[in-house]
């Protein structure tokens, strides 16, 4: 066989594994995340949009019951590709470890323990390109009595109700490794929780740029749509908010990972 022909022979075997590799990547990132169905056993309704910027996202969500209450996290994992997927796992392992070992009820505990797990797990960290921060929204809700907690680490929810909109604030640090702060993470109580919908965004959905301006999707213009379409089911909402977002990026790349998630009580 001549040189030449060897080298298209590994040129194409290199391809066929590096392609196998990304299906083997894809498949575990999506496979670690709760089935979207899983969330309508505990919220009268629920959606999941997930839009990886390329194969393997950094986005990732987490949900527990224990009795009566439900926990519903979303976290943005800083960075992208494989590594933003790698931490992923690491912070769902993280939870596990939490719902096994620990009996922490509040949301804000639960980010506190998320924080301090993390910083333990890499306290001789010497990868200089993993970067172990995250922003993370969690809900705590009694299916019940339809009470509900929010605690935010650099991330907000988004509340729509018949009177208008809210944004719920949470903290402004993230959760991770920047261990000369400390980290006080308040649970917030949520009033009307039963009369309204709430949304978790990852921060690459206000990362997109387009609209009329080619500026950055606010918080407020999402959320405005949202009531918009407050009387439309939650499987409605999906598809438009799905085509909102492509129509505010239009022809322009899509420059984040997108997850939002919507549920009502």
């Amino acid at each position: 066989m001549s040189d030449s022909r060897k080298k298209t022979d590994n040129k194409s075997n290199w391809i066929i594994n590096f392609d196998k590799i990304e299906d083997s990547t894809r498949r575990n990132y999506f496979s670690v995340l709760p089935q979207e169905n899983r969330l309508m056993e505990f919220f009268s309704e629920a959606f999941v949009i997930n839009k990886p910027k390329g194969s393997v996202g950094g986005d990732g969500f987490w949900l527990h019951n224990h009795g009566d209450d439900v926990y519903l996290a979303l976290f943005t994992c800083v960075g992208e590709g494989h590594l933003a997927s790698m931490m992923i796992r690491i912070y769902m392992n993280a939870l596990k470890k939490m719902v096994e070992g620990y009996s922490i009820d509040f949301t804000g505990s639960i980010l506190q323990f998320l924080h301090r797990e993390v910083q333990a797990r890499f306290k001789d960290k010497n990868n200089i390109l993993l970067n172990t921060n995250a922003n993370v929204g969690i809900v705590k809700l009694n299916t019940k009595t339809k009470e509900m907690e929010f605690a935010g680490a650099n991330m907000d929810l988004l509340q729509v109700h018949r009177r208008g909109i809210k944004i719920v604030k949470g903290e402004e640090m993230q959760v991770g490794e920047k261990r000369e702060l400390r980290s006080n993470y308040t649970s917030i109580s949520l009033e009307d929780a039963a009369d309204s919908s709430f949304y978790l965004c990852s921060t690459g959905v206000f990362n997109l740029i387009g609209g009329p301006n080619f500026k950055k999707l606010s918080k407020e213009q999402l959320a405005e749509y949202l009531r918009e379409h407050r009387k439309d089911t939650l499987l409605d909402q999906k598809r438009l908010t799905e085509d909102y977002l492509a129509t505010w990026t239009g022809a322009n790349r899509q420059n984040d990972d997108i997850m939002v998630i919507g549920f009502k009580a």
